[in-house]
């Protein structure tokens, strides 16, 4: 379903078409989308980064649509046919501390810091590392009218868009049983 489908779905469901839930639809989705990046994780969500190592650079951003890890790993080289994989270790980061106070133990180790991934211990440049991720849902409205989630599954949109709708007609009973339904 596109956005216009979606919003028509969402204001009869919740019989609502007033000009107070016209003007804040898309604010409603902001909301949506916020509780579906925290929630869902898919394989439609998964994506590849390769970010070339820097000489001793300790930290490297995160891509902008980042919503939660799936794998990282240290390539020797960037992408070939032939090349050598370390795969790399979580750790907290109060333990990276630690593990930066310790001698090398032969593991390459990450946490992730704000917008940035922290690799331990640093790297020489010329490899990469592979992030695998996951992307948050890309933004709905009028104009970039379908994503994959609208597209795949146009339920949790319509139930997320009927629970705001709910919410702020102060149905608040109702607007959780539309967010249950979402989930």
């Amino acid at each position: 379903m596109n956005y216009q489908e979606l919003v028509a779905a969402a204001k009869a469901f919740a019989d609502r078409n007033d000009i107070e839930v016209s003007n804040n639809i898309d604010t409603f989705i902001i909301l949506v989308e916020a509780k579906i990046n925290r929630l869902l994780k898919t394989r439609e969500q998964t994506a590849r980064v390769y970010t070339p190592t820097v000489t001793d650079a300790e930290y490297y951003g995160l891509p902008s649509d980042y919503a939660g890890m799936r794998d990282i790993q240290l390539n020797n080289v960037l992408p070939t046919v032939e090349h050598n994989v370390t795969r790399c270790e979580y750790a907290t980061p109060e333990q990276m501390n630690v593990k930066k106070g310790q001698p090398f133990c032969g593991v390459l180790y990450y946490t992730v810091i704000g917008n940035q991934i922290q690799v331990y211990p640093p790297q020489e440049a010329g490899g990469s590392l592979e992030i695998v991720y996951y992307q948050k849902v890309p933004n709905l409205n009028s104009v970039d009218s379908e994503n994959w989630l609208s597209i795949s599954h146009p339920d949790i949109y319509v139930s997320g868009i009927t629970a705001e709708i709910e919410i702020f007609a102060k149905n608040y009973d109702a607007g959780k049983l539309w967010y249950d339904r979402m989930s």
